[in-house]
């Protein structure tokens, strides 16, 4: 029986060997378990933070597009005004030439008027001089072609 005895204290140092190396590795198991979780909580912290960074990059990004929209509308619009402004300007000076012309054929219409009532007034002398009745008549046509032009002109500018 010391035999039996003899092989079970050696199973029992064996199997206290055995405890001793589990719990030792369930030791450093639990402290590389330990370590991990903090590393973990620790990339997840920083993941977090790297989420917040890049939304807040993004919302800057697409600010920053806005903005580069807003300005070429902005150039194109002062581009747009530019022309707008050029295009009056020259309205303003094409309305000011037909004002002038406009002017000068009244003024036209008017010596014309005045020398056609003249020419009528002396009308005894006409009718014995056949060059001026001619002349009569072509300046009646030119005082119908001015008249004529002159309303076109007018109703032009209206």
């Amino acid at each position: 029986m010391a035999m039996s005895q003899a092989l079970s204290e050696e199973e029992f140092h064996r199997m206290q060997a055995q405890l001793l190396e589990l719990r030792t590795q369930n030791y450093q198991l639990s402290d590389d378990l330990r370590k991990n979780s903090a590393e973990l909580n620790a990339v997840r912290q920083k993941h977090g933070v790297l989420e917040r960074d890049f939304i807040k990059a993004q919302k800057a990004l697409n600010k920053s597009k806005k903005a580069q929209e807003v300005d070429a509308l902005l150039s194109e619009n002062e581009m747009l005004q530019g022309k707008l402004h050029s295009q009056e300007e020259d309205f303003r000076l094409q309305n000011s030439t037909l004002m002038t012309e406009l002017s000068k054929l009244c003024t036209q219409i008017e010596q014309l008027e005045q020398e056609n009532q003249r020419l009528k007034e002396g009308g005894g002398a006409s009718v014995l001089n056949p060059a001026p009745n001619s002349t009569s008549g072509s300046l009646d046509g030119e005082l119908l072609r001015l008249q004529a032009e002159n309303s076109a002109l007018q109703k032009k500018l209206k």
